[in-house]
């Protein structure tokens, strides 16, 4: 039986300017079951990074609006949840690499031991832990 564990109904975002407001993202709608990948793909400036960091909270609360929609992680709104809640679910539950490799990744360090600092960090394992693989998030 398959589980819903991220949901995103018609999700509406837009950023306020000193010219009005301007609409990024306009009715996105797309569900994750446990256990499934989810790609998310489009040209530049089709709203893709305005949505993942919508559903991680981690646009500016002060200039940006979310006007209508909802974003449900295992069963819960994130957009009803306090700052701290969602502190807890950031990095331990949900995560993302950003697209900007500069600013993601570091060039110099090998890309599993990156991983394994996440793991390390939010899942509280130890390095052995982190690097045997035989883990599920």
């Amino acid at each position: 039986m398959k589980k819903t564990i991220l949901k995103v109904e018609d999700l509406h975002v837009s950023f306020k300017t000193q010219t009005g407001k301007i609409t990024a993202v306009r009715g996105v709608n797309f569900e994750l079951n446990k256990g499934e990948t989810l790609a998310i793909v489009g040209e530049s400036g089709s709203g893709k990074s305005v949505t993942a960091k919508s559903i991680m909270q981690l646009l500016p609360k002060s200039t940006t609006e979310i006007s209508k929609g909802d974003i449900v992680y295992d069963g819960k709104s994130l957009l009803e949840l306090s700052s701290k809640q969602i502190t807890d679910i950031r990095g331990s539950e949900i995560s993302m690499v950003f697209q900007d490799p500069m600013t993601s990744l570091n060039p110099t360090m090998k890309v599993g031991k990156q991983i394994m600092e996440g793991l390390q960090r939010h899942q509280k394992m130890t390095k052995q832990q982190a690097r045997s693989g035989h883990w599920k998030c």
